[in-house]
């Protein structure tokens, strides 16, 4: 820079020295549902279901009966390089879904005149399109094959899956993708401040129809988290 080089410095911050753009050098990791991995813990008090699409979670956050507080459901991601971006894909079972994200930045990211606890490093993305076929829409108890109106016999049930669960023997298939336009998966993406731990949750719609069986069905099914970190910079 030139001996009399303009100073940029902003007004009202004229007590911060110049400062030097970063160059992040990035690495990309992928985590799959049940996420069994070292770095993640996932806190699953409300929920203890074997979902074929992915892991759901309640997004509960309320104080019990004992007035103890009782967390949500969580994914809990911790890197050794800090984390900068992180990647969601899943399903609702009811859309709209929507994912929280909250991050625990670096030391860094906090100047020294900051008042404690009054930036709130939280993300969320709402209106996720997209959801997997809840149980009630593709299970029937019956002893044999059903068909649809044009004769097309349904899937089977997975062997794989009977054995995790072997009362599905005496259940069969009433329902497919192709009858539900809306099935489909959303991705969120959060860019964040350097972090090395983020803490997951997700949810979604709640219907509350008379004729809904399972009106708080109100989960968010995880199936994949991308975590980019910055290895230098």
């Amino acid at each position: 820079m030139a001996e009399h080089a303009e100073d940029r410095r902003v007004k009202g911050f004229e007590h911060v020295p110049p400062q030097t753009r970063e160059r992040l050098v990035t690495e990309q990791f992928e985590y799959r549902a049940p996420f069994n991995y070292e770095n993640i813990t996932v806190h699953r008090e409300y929920l203890r279901g074997q979902e074929h699409h992915g892991v759901e979670m309640n997004p509960v956050n309320t104080v019990g009966a004992d007035e103890e507080h009782l967390q949500p459901d969580t994914i809990m991601i911790e890197e050794e390089d800090p984390i900068v971006s992180v990647v969601v894909i899943g399903s609702a079972c009811q859309p709209p879904g929507f994912v929280n994200l909250e991050a625990f930045p670096t030391p860094e990211f906090y100047k020294p005149e900051d008042p404690p606890g009054t930036y709130a490093p939280r993300f969320r993305a709402e209106n996720l399109w997209g959801m997997h076929l809840r149980a009630g829409t593709w299970l029937a108890k019956c002893d044999g094959p059903i068909t649809d109106l044009w004769g097309r016999q349904y899937g089977e049930i997975p062997e794989a899956r009977k054995r995790l669960k072997p009362g599905l023997k005496k259940y069969r298939m009433k329902g497919h993708l192709w009858e539900h336009p809306l099935v489909g998966m959303s991705c969120a993406v959060f860019e964040i401040p350097k972090s090395h731990k983020i803490a997951i949750s997700g949810g979604s719609q709640h219907y509350g129809w008379s004729a809904d069986l399972v009106p708080d069905d109100i989960h968010y099914s995880f199936n994949t988290i991308r975590v980019t970190v910055a290895t230098s910079g």
